[in-house]
């Protein structure tokens, strides 16, 4: 403790971190954090929601105008995740049907709320911004039908964004995608606890609740421990609005972190729910993330409104592979003062008294902020 706290003075002599940094009783910490071994860097973040306004702002500058301030962060990072929430199908109306591709932003092929669809443009924007996996399941996954769901896949495909959720009809397609940063392999998992009463008639979405999907889920995860280094789990579930993860939530995170996953990184209820540390059964010390809320949104609250990019630090030691330690890095979504100036926004320690950022920190500790480049997620061994 007396040695944590002469390195924490010392840097915030140098003007490297505040003093919230190493705040030992409001900070989420993990054991080991210091171990050597070779580290990655995983940035987290929540739904993808482009209602009207922003695509109207996207047809002008493009998706990446929208999350300009993010893209240091994300770029930073050796994996950047989050939740796709919609498809990407060209040339698909709102009925499901393939008419011609109007090539623009017309609210007639490319659509806002209740059912979305996505320029293609956008999956250009996330690849050029630095996401490298995005789920695709969630309750919005099939609102272009199954077709739409072989076309968002076909398209994020071929400008190289990674997904998992979802599958092409009739395709022998692994649930699992692993990616290899830095020689550690991590494995990404994504279900949804439903998709707004739509059939899924071709067995396209991985479910999380059903009982079939959800033993598969905790299958694969069994299987998967000896083959990866890490394995994250991202469901879109629980109640829209609520700041509290539901029971079924709590449950389920438990059951796959116990069957031996790393991370939970979840979704769908458009607003922050918990950042916690969870130790499994067997003792190792693992995250669940409720909730990231939405990432991008023309919802106008408040708690719909802030957000954050969480870093999740990841150390590949001789005895394993662990988490060294969680940061975030606080946003606020721009969205009412003219579609012109609609962006994310990224807060810094002199937002602290905004209502914004103390919504953010109701759900993870102020100690855990990320104010400014570089990433490091275990500052307290440096």
């Amino acid at each position: 403790m007396k040695k944590n706290a002469q390195i924490a003075l010392f840097l915030l002599c140098l003007g490297i971190f505040s003093p919230q940094t190493f705040a030992d009783n409001n900070t989420i910490t993990f054991p080991h954090a210091c171990e050597k071994g070779t580290q990655i860097v995983i940035a987290a973040m929540g739904d993808l929601l482009f209602h009207h306004h922003l695509q109207v702002k996207a047809s002008k500058d493009g998706y990446e105008s929208l999350w300009q301030e993010a893209v240091p962060y994300i770029k930073g990072a050796d994996i950047a995740y989050a939740n796709l929430e919609g498809p990407i199908a060209v040339g698909m109306n709102n009925m499901g049907h393939q008419v011609k591709d109007p090539m623009r932003w017309d609210f007639g092929v490319y659509t806002d709320y209740p059912s979305f669809n996505y320029h293609p443009r956008l999956a250009k924007d996330l690849k050029t911004s630095g996401f490298t996996v995005v789920s695709t399941a969630n309750n919005h996954t099939l609102d272009r039908s199954s077709i739409g769901v072989d076309k968002t896949i076909e398209i994020l495909d071929q400008t190289g964004v990674h997904h998992v959720g979802s599958k092409k009809r009739d395709a022998e397609q692994s649930w699992v995608k692993i990616i290899d940063t830095k020689g550690i392999k991590v494995a990404w998992l994504a279900c949804t606890e439903h998709t707004n009463g739509h059939a899924d008639k071709a067995k396209q979405i991985l479910h999380c609740y059903q009982s079939s999907d959800r033993q598969l889920i905790m299958k694969t995860i069994q299987e998967l421990k000896s083959k990866v280094d890490a394995i994250i789990v991202s469901p879109h579930w629980g109640v829209e609005y609520q700041e509290k993860p539901n029971r079924t939530q709590q449950e389920f995170a438990k059951e796959v972190l116990n069957a031996g996953a790393t991370a939970v990184i979840g979704s769908h209820p458009h607003v922050l729910q918990p950042v916690q540390k969870y130790m499994t059964q067997d003792g190792r010390a693992t995250l669940i993330s409720y909730s990231l809320g939405n990432f991008v949104s023309f919802q106008g609250s408040t708690r719909t409104r802030s957000t954050i990019i969480l870093m999740i630090g990841l150390t590949k030691t001789a005895n394993g592979t662990i988490i060294n330690g969680v940061r975030y890095v606080p946003m606020y979504m721009v969205n009412r003062n003219g579609v012109e100036n609609i962006h994310l926004m990224r807060l810094n320690a002199e937002h602290r008294n905004w209502a914004a950022f103390q919504h953010i920190t109701k759900s993870i500790p102020e100690g855990n902020a990320l104010f400014s480049l570089p990433i490091i997620t275990n500052p307290e061994c440096r």
